[in-house]
């Protein structure tokens, strides 16, 4: 059974459960992982959800009171650029859980700013639970005395974070990788390349550059000056670029070197990286769906100048993906702000030919780490078993 969550004072206990619940997620893959998450809580109640999100969210019947896309950002320069958005987000948000006082705010990721709404509730005295929360482990640990004084609740997706949580006294659960159970092929790489005319037999290559258009911008360029070494010695290579729900094909068309020919796809990236031979991504999520999927992969990663001094001063951790992260080894090469082309093409090319196999037993290692259950399953539950401890009945 989930650890039963810590009641807040009798005063909020008092108050009767509205059906209300509030979500703020910040980018794509927070919002993908939400959508699946109100899925399965619609499952224990008719309940009326609200919050900042996009189109997904909208599409699962949640009210956005604000749309993310005005203020998914890395680094500090981005968020100097987009104040006045953030701005009007605080504004809006906190406008709307002041009208509408729902019965639970569920925070998804998005640290810098969920931290402060989750203070902005807690002072309302509206419960908090932070599903998937901020990497403490990488950096600003010192922001887990806020969550403790915050958040009602946590729930982990990862597999070392319960025990930091646990050494602070912080209600803290580990639900297990939503990955584990959505990032799965529809088809074989022979019926998928026969689908899209292209020759299983040759080699295939999937870049992801981000789903931000930030990160766009930063990636793009060093992607193709990579995919131009390599097409100078790998022939017939087949280029596959899953667009992100929230980037169009001409974001990216300004980018494209001449003689390099990108096959466009949206919405089937699992089966472009479950029938790649090797894939270059952007460092985020992508790479742990990468991990999962046994694609050999390279990562790389570019922020401003200034964001990447102010990390190299904050952040304490030796890998930057989430599939290195949880091996403890670089399963992955990694590649942060500085790109040798000619390096990282001879790496690409070493691994079209020697990845899937080399890399093999790591990949059981690191999903054994994730876990086997329905994260978003047991995510609910938990949420579920903290709101009848709260409120008593929810009918």
């Amino acid at each position: 059974m989930p650890n039963r969550s810590k009641k807040l004072p009798q005063t909020n206990h008092k108050r009767q459960f509205n059906k209300e619940i509030a979500i703020i997620t910040g980018e794509l893959s927070g919002e993908i992982h939400t959508f699946h998450l109100i899925n399965e809580l619609k499952a224990y109640g008719d309940f009326r959800f609200s919050g900042i999100g996009s189109s997904k969210l909208k599409s699962a019947g949640v009210e956005i009171v604000y749309d993310y896309r005005n203020i998914s950002i890395t680094g500090l320069s981005e968020v100097l650029a987009k104040l006045h958005y953030i701005r009007n987000a605080f504004r809006e948000i906190k406008r709307h859980l002041t009208e509408k006082r729902p019965s639970l705010l569920i925070l998804v990721d998005f640290p810098g700013f969920n931290m402060r709404i989750a203070r902005f509730a807690h002072d309302k005295g509206i419960p908090v639970i932070y599903f998937i929360p901020p990497q403490i482990w990488a950096w600003r640990k010192k922001r887990i005395y806020k969550i403790k004084k915050y958040v009602n609740k946590v729930i982990c997706i990862l597999p070392f974070e319960k025990a930091i949580y646990d050494d602070y006294a912080v209600d803290a659960v580990y639900a297990g990788h939503p990955f584990v159970e959505i990032v799965k092929p529809s088809m074989t790489k022979e019926d998928f390349c026969k689908a899209l005319g292209i020759d299983a037999a040759n080699p295939v290559v999937t870049i992801m550059p981000g789903s931000r258009e930030n990160e766009v911008r930063g990636h793009m360029p060093i992607m193709m000056d990579i995919l131009e070494a390599i097409t100078q010695k790998a022939r017939n290579l087949t280029i596959l670029l899953p667009l992100a729900e929230n980037i169009e094909q001409e974001t990216i068309e300004k980018y494209i070197k001449e003689g390099i020919k990108i096959v466009y796809l949206k919405g089937v990236s699992y089966n472009a990286l479950y029938c790649s031979d090797l894939s270059i991504i952007a460092s985020g999520s992508a790479t742990l769906e990468a991990a999962i999927l046994g694609t050999p992969t390279i990562v790389i990663y570019k922020v401003s100048a200034i964001s990447y001094m102010v990390a190299r001063l904050i952040v304490n951790v030796r890998y930057i993906s989430l599939p290195n992260i949880i091996a403890g080894k670089e399963v992955f090469p990694e590649y942060i702000q500085t790109f040798e082309i000619e390096k990282i093409a001879e790496k690409a090319l070493y691994m079209l030919s020697n990845g899937r196999e080399k890399i093999k037993d790591e990949i059981e290692d690191i999903k054994m780490k994730l876990g086997r259950h329905n994260a978003y399953k047991m995510s609910a539950k938990h949420i579920i078993n903290f709101l009848e401890d709260t409120y008593g009945s929810l009918s």
